[in-house]
């Protein structure tokens, strides 16, 4: 393996050594010999940030900076056509002869329009086609803004088949159509991100949500794309840690985002300094909140301390682009890890005890990427590695070394390398692809209540397209995958583990266990476009997810979850088969998205919640540190999910809009119960009235969540409930300035509910004590304020 990962790297540094050291100093944006330069703007003259410029000739582009502006490098003299776009706009093409009179500077204005639908999201298609297969969707840094939140999974709550799993305020995480976990991937700019937030609900995505300038979302199997994990989507996170575009000179930004209800504080400021070939940048960030508040009371331990820091820099000349980054990330948070306790003052009552969990999490990552435009019939060759360390501690606050409850040390390698070709034959232009995942993890602690694990993967894919008429799109794509899985031992799990720690006449020695796994993922689609403004999808994908170590053969105390885990050794790879429909219609006034989609899934690892009273007399490796612990069972089952998404915009006059979505997910075991699956979030609709002016803008939003009463026995319903929010932003534009304040009212009403998909539970019955859990009210009235600065 060492010899794999040193051809990965060795490419990627020769591919990326061509004239490197060559710093330009000149900081005037002015046309030179081989480079255009220009801007980007909308109507009113302010700077559309992210918009894409492509060259269809070259079939190469880039995006524009924080002011709009963009630079096209290694042009050899001639007339180009040059496609400008960006999500919500008219895209324009424009033909440009090159080169320009150094005096000119190109200048495109785009103008607005609620409902094009045909921007690129490279998380869904790699050859950067805009005929879709499945549901996809894009988030740019204006709407992130508006959305500014604690964490990911908050931020993108209530899109249309988005939901979030909540743990208090720290580990929030997203879910798609009902998968989370290990069946949902979350990349960091394409690649795997190597931290732990997919194995338990009280492990966070190691990124700073105010860090980032575009989120994809893929909804649907993509396991063709991204292989294992990759059953119910991928959400795609980017930042411009390593620079991928940039004007000569000083350029930047400051962020700024308070909230009341947890009092939060957090801010982030970046610079960036580009020469003709080369960009450096760095970037920091704090992030300060403390207990969360409910209408009635406040959520203790809830508090949340992280700091994020990067140093990038970015390369481009002759048609070849790279860049390398360099971050640091820590992040400390509480658990509400409440539990029941018999009171010794009172035989046969109980007593709720305070939560006092702590989660610390050390972060290092570099990630690299370089992309070469080639002369023959493969024009393009781009490739993305990624290494991260990442060390998790759990337990009570500051511990000594002997006294640490959870340890768990993840060390991993990622890495995708892209061969595009030009079309041929019956076929358009197709990508070649090769991914190699490694991840090695130590987990130690005085409750290490699961072995670590040895993971190596290895794929190759291919991504094709064929136009079968010139409104119908035919996809074709195959994987095949090899997966290397074997457990590392801790000092719970040896095949001579300490008698003061196990008692071996309950639970025998662990041998170290390994197995070899074979996947093949494959999908067929068509995008039909009969009409203008009239777009059909289809798809139909196979995809996999391989049982973790820790489904296997957990056997104990997980005290950040505050739950016992207990495993299943006969677990087996999930086996999925997915369908998506999708139908976009828009005219001059309206939009309207609907989808379906139906998921089949053999093997299907799920939670049962076992009675807390009779599994404390279940033998198992680490003990808990409590009386009556929660203690779930990891088990295989078949399964079915399906449902549907809608989402539709009317405009009324010319800012003057009205949205209305809704969602909907059934997951249910396709076995002799068929009882419903956990964790499925309820029916959602939601309803937006809004102006938008360009410069300001004001909405209100109202959602209703149905109540969640289609359960397994052990898993608490939930009423349902309805929540307000009021919006508003207004942007300032001075000289080359751009000033942005966002402000929001979350639960403008202050209503108490109950969120089915929190998985907080309390015990506040004195008499029943663990045999009543119930649920937290979510948090209150919160007022944000958001400030953006760029320059």
């Amino acid at each position: 393996m060492r010899l794999i990962i040193y051809v990965f790297t060795s490419l990627f540094f020769t591919i990326s050594s061509t004239d490197m050291f060559a710093f330009g100093q000149n900081e005037e944006i002015v046309n030179g010999d081989d480079q255009l330069i220009g801007q980007v703007l909308d109507k009113r003259g302010f700077p559309l940030i992210g918009a894409t410029v492509y060259i269809e000739e070259l079939r190469r582009g880039t995006t524009t900076n924080l002011n709009g502006e963009f630079t096209l490098r290694g042009l050899e003299p001639g007339t180009y056509t040059l496609r400008f776009s960006y999500l919500g706009y008219l895209s324009v093409d424009k033909e440009v002869s090159f080169p320009l009179s150094t005096a000119d500077q190109l200048v495109v204005e785009l103008e607005q329009d609620f409902f094009r639908t045909d921007e690129v999201v490279v998380t869904a298609t790699p050859t950067g086609s805009s005929a879709n297969y499945q549901s996809a969707q894009a988030y740019t840094v204006n709407q992130l803004a508006a959305r500014a939140n604690l964490s990911l999974g908050d931020m993108l709550d209530g899109e249309p088949g988005l939901s979030s799993r909540s743990f208090g305020g720290g580990p929030s995480r997203p879910v798609i159509r009902g998968f989370d976990g290990e069946r949902l991937v979350v990349l960091e700019n394409g690649e795997r991100m190597g931290d732990i937030q997919s194995t338990a609900p009280d492990h966070a995505i190691t990124l700073d949500p105010l860090g980032l300038s575009r989120v994809e979302v893929v909804r649907g199997p993509a396991s063709l794309l991204y292989g294992s994990s990759a059953l119910g989507g991928v959400i795609n996170m980017f930042t411009e840690d390593a620079p991928r575009s940039w004007s000569q000179g000083l350029g930047g930004g400051a962020a700024l985002h308070t909230a009341s209800n947890n009092n939060l504080l957090s801010g982030s400021f970046g610079l960036i300094y580009g020469g003709e070939n080369h960009a450096v940048s760095g970037r920091v960030l704090y992030r300060t909140a403390g207990d969360g508040k409910t209408p009635n009371e406040t959520i203790n331990n809830t508090r949340l301390d992280s700091y994020n820091a990067s140093l990038g820099w970015g390369y481009q000349k002759n048609g070849f682009r790279g860049g390398l980054s360099a971050r640091y990330y820590q992040n400390h948070y509480g658990i509400p890890e409440f539990a029941s306790e018999s009171d010794p003052d009172n035989p046969g009552f109980f007593i709720e005890e305070e939560p006092d969990m702590e989660i610390r999490i050390f972060r290092y990552n570099v990630q690299g990427f370089a992309n070469q435009k080639l002369n023959g019939f493969f024009d393009e060759l781009e490739f993305r590695a990624s290494f991260s360390y990442s060390e998790q501690e759990e337990g009570m606050p500051d511990p000594l070394p002997e006294e640490l409850e959870l340890e768990i040390k993840t060390r991993t390698f990622s890495s995708t390398a892209l061969l595009m070709h030009r079309p041929f034959f019956i076929f358009d232009r197709g990508v070649l692809g090769a991914n190699l995942h490694m991840r090695y993890q130590e987990v130690d602690g005085i409750e290490a209540y699961h072995p670590g694990e040895d993971i190596v993967n290895l794929a190759l894919f291919t991504f094709q397209e064929v136009p079968l008429t010139r409104n119908l799109n035919l996809q074709l794509g195959a994987r095949v995958e090899q997966d290397w899985t074997a457990s590392v031992s801790n000092r719970f799990f040896t095949t001579e583990p300490d008698p003061n720690l196990v008692d071996l006449e309950e639970v025998p020695p662990f041998d170290k266990v390994s197995d070899a796994v074979f996947n093949f993922a494959g999908s067929i689609g068509l995008n039909y476009q009969p009409i203008e403004h009239l777009e059909i999808g289809w798809q139909l994908a196979r995809a996999h997810r391989n049982a973790t170590v820790l489904e296997r053969y957990a056997d104990g105390w997980h005290a950040g979850a505050t739950r016992v885990e207990l495993g299943d050794p006969s677990l087996k790879s999930e086996k999925g088969l997915g369908m998506d429909l999708f139908v976009r219609i828009s005219g001059e006034r309206f939009r309207i998205e609907a989808t379906g989609f139906y998921n089949r899934i053999d093997n299907y690892v799920a939670l049962l919640t076992l009675d807390n009273f009779e599994a404390v007399n279940i033998p198992y490796r680490v003990r808990a540190d409590r009386e009556f612990p929660n203690t779930i069972q990891f088990f295989g089952t078949d399964a079915e999910l399906l449902g549907f998404e809608f989402q539709s915009r009317v405009m009324f006059i010319e800012q003057l809009y009205f949205d209305f979505v809704m969602d909907y997910v059934r997951g249910t075991r396709a076995d002799d119960t068929n009882e419903p699956l956990p964790f499925i979030p309820p029916f959602r609709t939601g309803f937006t009235l809004g102006y938008d002016a360009g410069t300001w803008g004001i909405s209100g939003n109202y959602r209703l969540v149905s109540a969640q009463d289609r359960v397994p026995a052990d898993e608490l319903q939930t009423d349902g409930y309805g929540i307000a929010r009021l919006e508003a932003f207004y942007r300032i534009l001075s000289n080359s300035n751009v000033h942005s304040i966002n402000f929001r009212v979350d639960n403008l009403l202050n209503t108490a509910y109950q969120d089915h998909m929190s998985v907080v539970r309390r015990f506040p019955d004195p008499v029943l004590g663990p045999a009543a859990p119930q649920r937290f009210d979510m948090p209150g009235i919160n007022f944000n304020l958001i400030y953006r600065f760029s320059f």
